[in-house]
């Protein structure tokens, strides 16, 4: 088991497949031909616009600062307003707008090869978290502290932990702090379970 903080210097800003913003992308894995596995990154919402395309991609969008906006689904799933810290699921297939700015918002995307990666995300709690292939903690704002058999590391706001391989995570969270937890499977492993 090992855990490695990422931070602003391992992260890179890139430009929206549509062309309309950017993102920061926190962590990146392709496969051996190239091809995404997972993402994970932030991203500014300043105004209404579509997606961008992401076919055979699930994706998992969290609000984690602003006053939110309004998603649409081009009819795959009824419209959603984004809160806070409440993960919302949906396919890279879809057509999906945000038809609503309430405010400059940030969030938070996962991205996963459907079929591949199954993906779960959560607002962390303080305790220990059950095995996963692979955890991150997203410190969003102020600390939080990772530990498995001996090994114990510190993230502050912005910063990301990596957990690799199935072991099980313990967090520790300051005060009224926020997190976020991450938790990637690969399929295999899911059918095997």
């Amino acid at each position: 088991m090992s855990l490695r903080l990422l931070t602003a210097a391992d992260f890179r800003r890139l430009p929206w497949k549509n062309g309309r913003g950017t993102t920061l992308e926190l962590v990146r894995q392709d496969d051996a031909a190239g091809r995404l596995l997972w993402r994970l990154s932030i991203a500014d919402v300043v105004e209404p616009g579509p997606f961008s395309p992401l076919p055979g991609i699930d994706r998992i969008i969290t609000l984690i600062d602003g006053e939110g906006f309004d998603l649409d689904f081009g009819g795959a799933r009824p419209p959603v307003s984004l809160r806070p810290f409440e993960a919302l699921a949906f396919s890279g297939d879809w057509s999906t707008s945000a038809t609503v700015v309430h405010g400059p918002s940030r969030d938070f995307n996962v991205m996963t090869v459907r079929g591949k990666i199954v993906a779960e995300v959560e607002l962390a709690r303080s305790g220990v978290m059950p095995p996963a292939s692979l955890t991150y903690v997203l410190a969003v704002r102020g600390g939080v502290t990772v530990y498995v058999e001996d090994a114990t590391i510190r993230a502050e706001s912005g910063e990301l932990i990596e957990c690799d391989r199935d072991q099980k995570v313990g967090l520790e969270i300051d005060g009224t702090d926020a997190a976020l937890v991450v938790r990637l499977t690969m399929a295999n492993d899911k059918a095997s379970s």
